[in-house]
């Protein structure tokens, strides 16, 4: 059984007290230059201000990409921090020797390394380090990044509270089944030519998979009343469809945006608001 990020996290608490005398001090990693360390690998994170404990979110790169190119993405960092939200950045494995950019195991291929034991990992290593809370913590990712934060949505739902991919998806062959039920809101371009919503072959016997069918192992995992959305909604430029008649502990969302493959404009707001929302309901 996968361990679960709050009995790591209690782990990782004792393991970081310890290293700081029995007392809680500033953090001493996590800025570009100074990444955090864990036994499988690093991560960046940018804590916002105040006293915790304060939710977070853990965003993957894409492929090729780095973590410390997320927390240089100043226009998301001030969104999410701005929010109250911890942003974590991991670092993908190398795609070949030499490489400085890094992907993730999207297609349940390890190469040396269990990418979501890593994640599983980096949340509870940060949450000690930056006062987090384990049940406010959202694994997201844009593209590569999105299809790792779908695996894990799909095969281990109880790693994390909620999943926000964008622009990324499962890959064929799809997975018999996914476990559940999970919280996912997944965000899409209309017009996304690199990863399409229906899904491209991109090598010899290396096929996207589509989104629709993906949703659709996710609403039998939670099992949802209804294949049709049971909400819809429009905010700004997304047009939204919500899967809410489900098992307790799930909700989906699908919110498409005109453009193509690109973080939109307005993106954390949209997937914070959903999160809190679904996170206040479930605690009523």
């Amino acid at each position: 059984m996968r361990m679960s990020i709050g009995r790591i996290a209690a782990a990782a608490f004792l393991t970081v007290a310890m290293q700081a005398g029995g007392a809680r001090a500033a953090p001493a990693c996590g800025d570009v230059p100074t990444p955090c360390t864990v036994e499988e690998g690093v991560y960046h994170a940018a804590a916002p201000a105040g006293a915790g404990p304060h939710g977070a979110v853990v965003f993957l790169h894409g492929w090729g990409g780095r973590g410390e190119g997320i927390l240089r993405n100043r226009g998301l960092v001030e969104a999410v921090t701005g929010r109250g939200y911890a942003l974590i950045a991991p670092q993908g494995m190398p795609r070949r020797p030499g490489d400085r950019g890094g992907s993730w195991n999207v297609r349940r291929n390890p190469r040396g390394r269990d990418d979501i034991a890593f994640l599983a990992s980096v949340a509870a290593d940060a949450a000690a380090r930056f006062d987090l809370d384990p049940a406010r913590i959202v694994l997201a990712g844009f593209s590569a990044g999105g299809m790792m934060t779908w695996r894990v949505a799909c095969s281990a739902p109880d790693t994390f509270a909620a999943y926000a991919p964008i622009a990324g998806l499962l890959w064929r062959p799809l997975p018999a089944a996914c476990d559940g039920p999970v919280r996912l809101h997944h965000t899409h371009g209309w017009s996304d030519p690199v990863v399409p919503l229906e899904g491209r072959i991109v090598g010899s016997g290396i096929e996207q998979g589509d989104l629709f069918a993906g949703l659709a192992l996710l609403r039998a995992a939670a099992g949802c009343e209804s294949d049709a959305p049971d909400g819809y909604g429009a905010e700004a430029a997304y047009r939204l469809r919500r899967w809410e008649g489900c098992r307790p502990g799930a909700a989906l969302e699908m919110a498409l945006h005109p453009g193509g493959h690109v973080i939109p404009r307005g993106w954390s707001a949209l997937a914070l608001d959903w999160f809190e929302r679904v996170a206040g309901q479930a605690s009523e």
